[in-house]
């Protein structure tokens, strides 16, 4: 995922499946797919967030190194990530000039 200079990524979509899907494109099937499962990670959102929030680019492998041990060994495993790019707010306005100390007013005086 990357985002052009002066943006950062920010994370709408974060979903980790096993088994099938995307092999063959969005609707398709392979023959020899089976039924999509979702293996139990509750956290792949937070490893996702944790690599790529807030930043301008980023790379997830979906490997037992990132994600830890598998509950489906045997399947592939799939990583779906929809984001878009965002610019940072602006900088908050400067503070105000500082007054002046306090001086004698000589009007006052006469």
């Amino acid at each position: 995922m990357s985002c052009d200079v002066g943006s950062k990524i920010n994370l709408e979509h974060i979903l980790y499946k096993v088994g099938v899907g995307t092999r063959c494109g969005e609707g398709k099937r392979h023959p020899d797919d089976g039924p999509d499962t979702f293996c139990s990670f509750p956290w792949a959102e937070m490893v996702v967030e944790d690599l790529c929030g807030n930043k301008r680019s980023c790379q997830v492998p979906v490997t037992e190194l990132v994600f830890g041990e598998y509950e489906c060994q045997e399947q592939t495993r799939y990583l779906e990530v929809s984001y878009t790019c965002v610019a940072p707010p602006p900088p908050p306005p400067p503070p105000p000039p500082p007054k002046p100390d306090c001086e004698e007013d000589p009007a006052a005086e006469a």
